[in-house]
C-alpha cells in the first residue's frame, strides 16, 4: 500500500515538497488536496503535537486549510484520533484500486483514439470538460510539466470532435489512470469504457503489468465500471481538514 502511495505522489507532482520527520508535506497553491496535504506515511519520532502545530503554520501561512491524507498505515497510528480531537473533519473517502493486466479483454472500439504527449489540445479538452479555468488551469499545467515518470495523454474523437480524454503515468510497471473524463453530452454511451480499455492496452504495450486508479467511494457509476473492467480495491483513504 505504501508503494502505491509513492506512485500516486509521483503521478501528481506538487509544486513544493517538504520532508519532515517521516511526513511528506506537499503544496501546489491549493489545487487538489492530493497535492496540498500532509502525507504521514513513514516512521515518525518527534512529538506529534509539535509536528501538527508546525504543519498548521505551514498551511495557514500559505492561505490553505491544514489537510492530512489519512491512509491505513499512517504514522503514528493514533494520528487520526488526535486530529479528530483537534477539530479536523473527514472529507472525501477515496478507494484505491488495482487490476492485473495479463488478461484484459479487447474492446471493439468504433471511434478514433489518439495517444500523445502533453499538448495544448489535450489540455484544453480536459479543462473544458471539467470547467477548469483561471489560476487552477495555470497551476495544473505546471504540475503536469513537472511529471518525472513516463506519461501519455489520450483523446477520443467522434466525427473529428474530441468527446473524452484521460491520462496515464507509467512507473515501475504500474500504470496509473487519471483524469478520465467524458464530455457531458456523450456520457452513458460506453465511451468511458472504450477510453479506459484503450489507455490500458497502450500502457500494456509499454510493458505495464498492473493498473491502478483512485475513485470516490460514493461515485457509483465509476465504481460499477471499474468493477466490470476487473479492478479490485486495495485500500481506502480520506482527508482530515481543519476548517
Amino acid at each position: 500500500m505504501r508503494f502505491l502511495e509513492e506512485l500516486q505522489m509521483n503521478a501528481l507532482p506538487s509544486l513544493q515538497t517538504v520532508l519532515y520527520d517521516g511526513w511528506v508535506i506537499r503544496f501546489a497553491d491549493g489545487y487538489s488536496k492530493r497535492a496540498n496535504s500532509v502525507n504521514p506515511i513513514y516512521k515518525s519520532d518527534e512529538d506529534v503535537y509539535k509536528k501538527i502545530a508546525v504543519c498548521e503554520d505551514m498551511f495557514i501561512s500559505r492561505g490553505l486549510k491544514p489537510t492530512y491524507k489519512i491512509t491505513p498505515f499512517i504514522q503514528p497510528e493514533n494520528l487520526d484520533d488526535i486530529l479528530a480531537c483537534r477539530g479536523y473533519e473527514i472529507l472525501h473517502r477515496i478507494s484505491v484500486q488495482t487490476m492485473n493486466l495479463s488478461n484484459i479483454e479487447e474492446p471493439d472500439v468504433q471511434v478514433e483514439i489518439r495517444h500523445t504527449n502533453l499538448n495544448d489540445e489535450w489540455f484544453d479538452f480536459y479543462c473544458n470538460f471539467n470547467n477548469l479555468s483561471g489560476d487552477n488551469r495555470i497551476i495544473y499545467r505546471k504540475m503536469l510539466n513537472n511529471l518525472f515518470p513516463k506519461s501519455f495523454y489520450t483523446t477520443m474523437y467522434v466525427e473529428n470532435e474530441g468527446i473524452a480524454c484521460g491520462m496515464a503515468v507509467l512507473e515501475k510497471g504500474y500504470l496509473g489512470l487519471f483524469d478520465i473524463t467524458v464530455r457531458k453530452d456523450h456520457r452513458n454511451k460506453g465511451y468511458g469504457k472504450q477510453l479506459l480499455y484503450s489507455i490500458i492496452k497502450h500502457g500494456k504495450n509499454l510493458v505495464a503489468h498492473k493498473a491502478y486508479l483512485q475513485v470516490m467511494v460514493n461515485n457509483e457509476p465509476a465504481n460499477h465500471l471499474y468493477k466490470k473492467l476487473g479492478f479490485k480495491e486495495e485500500y481506502q483513504y480520506y482527508y482530515r481538514v481543519k476548517f
